[in-house]
């Protein structure tokens, strides 16, 4: 009888201790706005990084446009300006255009107002110095979108590693057989900053590489408008230039 009694004991000590003898946990399928709020208070920055990535990715799309370097309104304004000589109508009409070509223009019908008796190479490094400035903000405009793709995988590696944390410790204040349980769980709820930071990492990087391309063509037609307007304003100013430089005869 004792021998039968200890075989039972034995059994359901075994059974018990084995993964299958725990009572099967209840299981719940957690809605997608559930997982992210487990995933803890890195979704609260992520949240912000997402919501900027949206905003940028719809500002670029209306203001990276080839309008907004040149138009062909502008364009035939300032070649007909440059064409009568009238430099102070070319400066009032680049003052009054919002296009990036008009602030280059602008800068070196100043730099002429200014200096009357400017050479060309002169009025040609002004033009070239601002272009380079106006390129160079097109190029660091974008740049924005590329920093919070870079931005957000870490914050979901952060929010991750800080659950982890909390898991192996709220592991190691709980003597419970059922800690592995506990620590794929709390693991599980980690991974999901990760995910989140992943996802709106990739999405960013996606569109940066559309707007930069973007920006690089934008670029181009800043150079090449820059550099035939500018070549106008040079062929005209020489011809304004030389005549006054003939001294008269004694």
């Amino acid at each position: 009888m004792k021998k039968l009694l200890f075989s039972f004991l034995a059994f359901a000590t075994t059974v018990m201790a084995a993964p299958g003898g725990n009572p099967a946990p209840v299981t719940t399928n957690l809605t997608l706005w559930e997982m992210l709020v487990h995933a803890g208070w890195v979704m609260y920055p992520l949240a912000l990084v997402s919501f900027l990535v949206v905003v940028l990715i719809i500002y670029y799309s209306f203001t990276l446009r080839a309008s907004r370097i040149t138009t062909h309104a502008f364009a035939a304004s300032a070649e007909a300006a440059i064409q009568e000589g009238n430099f102070a109508k070319l400066l009032e009409t680049a003052q009054s255009s919002p296009q990036v070509v008009a602030r280059v223009v602008e800068a070196a019908a100043t730099f002429i107002q200014a200096n009357p008796g400017a050479d060309l190479a002169a009025v040609r490094e002004v033009a070239q110095a601002e272009g380079n400035r106006q390129a160079a903000a097109l190029h660091q405009e974008v740049i924005y979108l590329m920093d919070l793709g870079v931005l957000a995988p870490m914050l979901g590696l952060f929010g991750t590693v800080v659950g982890i944390l909390r898991s192996f410790g709220s592991i190691a204040s709980e003597a419970t057989p059922m800690r592995t349980m506990l620590l794929a769980g709390g693991v599980s709820q980690a991974l999901i900053a990760t995910a989140a930071g992943l996802i709106i990492g990739i999405t960013a990087m996606f569109f940066y590489s559309i707007f930069r391309g973007r920006s690089q063509s934008l670029i181009s037609q800043l150079e090449n408008a820059s550099t035939n307007l500018i070549a106008r304003l040079g062929l005209k100013l020489k011809n304004v230039v030389q005549p006054s430089a003939v001294s008269p005869s004694a």
